[in-house]
Formats: C-alpha cells, sequence, structure tokens
C-alpha cells in the first residue's frame, strides 16, 4: 500500500491531536489533513481516530500508527545521522578506473587522501577497458588520448606523458638492437584488442606482422611485465625509460604525446569523497608529467 503521506499525516494527528496543529506543522490546510485520514481509513477499513470536540482520539489502530511513526521517525533520524557522520568523515570506497602507468601517478594523492581521510579504502580497477561512470562502475576515470565529449562526464585535464617503443637489454642481448631494416625480425608485446585511444598499440599492429606479435593481453600491467622480461618490443613512458637503465629507447618512431583526463560523473561530481579527491589531485599535479592547461 502506497500511503507514505496519509500515514504520516495520521501519526503527527495521534501525537498532536487536533486538526489545527498537525496542518501547522505539515503545512498544509485542515481539509488536506481530514482528507488524508479518510483516504488511509478507507485503505486500511478501520477507524484511526474518535472525533470530538476536544479533537482526535487514537483508537486501538490510530495508536499503532502512532508507534509505527514513531519507530519509523527514529530510524529515520538515525540513518541521517549516520550519513552525516560518515560524509563527515569519509568513510567508505572510492572506485578509480586506470591503467597501471597512470596509477602510479596517483599514489602519492591517494597516500594523502589517505592520510587525511584514513577511513577511505581506494579501488583502482585497472583494465583497460572504458568503465562506464554512468552506471557507476567506477567514481573517477583516468583516460588518455583526445579530449573526452561524453555529455554527461565533467572532463578535467590530469597531465601529459610521452611514451615511446622500447626494449628491455635482456631481449636486446638475445635479438640484437632493433632498427628499421630488421624489423620484420623482432617481437613485439601489444595489447590484444586495437583501442583508438591508444596509438602506439595501433602502431604494433600495423606495422608488424601478426606472427611477430609474440604476446598480446587486455592487462596493461602483463605487457609491462612482458617487457621487463625481455619477451619483445612494447612501450613504456619516456619518464620510466629514463629512471631504468635496462629499458633501451628504441629510434623507430618518435614519441607519442599522450594527453591524459580526469572524468567524473556531474551526479556525483560534488559529493565529498569525489570533490576532496579531486581536488587534492589539483593541488599536487602528477611528479611524472607537466598538467595540462
Amino acid at each position: 500500500m502506497n500511503k507514505w503521506t496519509e500515514m504520516r499525516t495520521a501519526y503527527r494527528l495521534a501525537k498532536l491531536g487536533t486538526l489545527s496543529a498537525t496542518a501547522q506543522e505539515l503545512g498544509v490546510h485542515r481539509s488536506t489533513v481530514m482528507r488524508h485520514i479518510d483516504v488511509l481509513e478507507s485503505a486500511l477499513g478501520v477507524t484511526l481516530f474518535q472525533r470530538n470536540d476536544r479533537g482526535y482520539l487514537p483508537t486501538e489502530a490510530g495508536l499503532e500508527i502512532m508507534r509505527l511513526g514513531e519507530i519509523t521517525e527514529l530510524q529515520f533520524t538515525q540513518f541521517a545521522n549516520k550519513a552525516q557522520n560518515k560524509e563527515a568523515e569519509l568513510e567508505g570506497q572510492l572506485v578509480i578506473t586506470c591503467v597501471s602507468e597512470l596509477a602510479q601517478l596517483l599514489l602519492p594523492v591517494i597516500q594523502q587522501y589517505q592520510q587525511t581521510y584514513p577511513k577511505m579504502r581506494v579501488e583502482i580497477a585497472g583494465d583497460t577497458r572504458l568503465f562506464a561512470l554512468e552506471y557507476g562502475e567506477a567514481d573517477i576515470a583516468i583516460r588518455a588520448g583526445t579530449k573526452p565529449q561524453t555529455p554527461d562526464n565533467v572532463v578535467l585535464p590530469f597531465c601529459q606523458l610521452e611514451v615511446r617503443l622500447c626494449a628491455h637489454q635482456a631481449y636486446i642481448d638475445s635479438y640484437g638492437l632493433p632498427t628499421a631494416d630488421t624489423l620484420h625480425q623482432h617481437k613485439f608485446i601489444a595489447l590484444n584488442e586495437r583501442l583508438a585511444h591508444l596509438p602506439w598499440n595501433e602502431w604494433i599492429h600495423t606495422h608488424a606482422a601478426v606472427e611477430n606479435i609474440s604476446l598480446t593481453s587486455s592487462a596493461a600491467q602483463i605487457i609491462t611485465a612482458a617487457l621487463h622480461q625481455g619477451l619483445g618490443i612494447s612501450v613504456s613512458t619516456v619518464q620510466a625509460i629514463a629512471q631504468n637503465e635496462q629499458l633501451i629507447a628504441l629510434d623507430l618512431h618518435d614519441p607519442w604525446t599522450l594527453d591524459c583526463w580526469l572524468l567524473v560523473h556531474r551526479d556525483i561530481l560534488n559529493i565529498r569523497k569525489v570533490r576532496k579527491f579531486i581536488d587534492l589531485v589539483k593541488e599536487n599535479p602528477p611528479p611524472d608529467g607537466s598538467l595540462l592547461g
């Protein structure tokens, strides 16, 4: 039975005892209170109040309505207090979707976020697929490529990264230094799906023969691990190559510059856990990339 409004009116009438007091508290006309009671009594098939010159006295059924209302009001109050306390303390989970290279840039911000809000748990969904923010699959997305044009998402600049082809020294020791002339002799590692927003992956699929792409995966973490194991040629950020003397940059293509963006659905932009994280990102630009804009 969908009679929430009428139940609330009956509860307040049972508590206050008069039409005038109930109407004033609810901000409605006396006739509205009377109509609500008539509708509810008709729907329940019982008499809820005895009318007399002193007001409205609840019957046994009316007293049950009053007890139910008191319990419901208490539960709503407890829920509101709990929700407000959680919001104030920032307790819960924040889900961020991004590939592993970008996740590394977020770790200092995540550390500061959790130092400030120790009850917040952060989940990083590191799949290369595009999580649907509009369906709540993630709270925040970090994506590379051209600026996303999805109308329901707020898009904020995150950073710029340079990515270039490279090979591990272990691979070079086994197969020699790749050149443009010997490209057909070498092994490559790539994502198994050709994604338009990752031009380096498209380059490998275009320039390497199918039989030369020796390992593919849907997980960027596995691609990176295979590169470091010396299983083939792939890519890494210019910063990561500079920090690892075992990774050798290859002059097979100019570095790709990737614009990276932070996306959040407009409906949750001002939820406090999301807003505070975004504020920290703005205050603490990624250490390995320059902020856009």
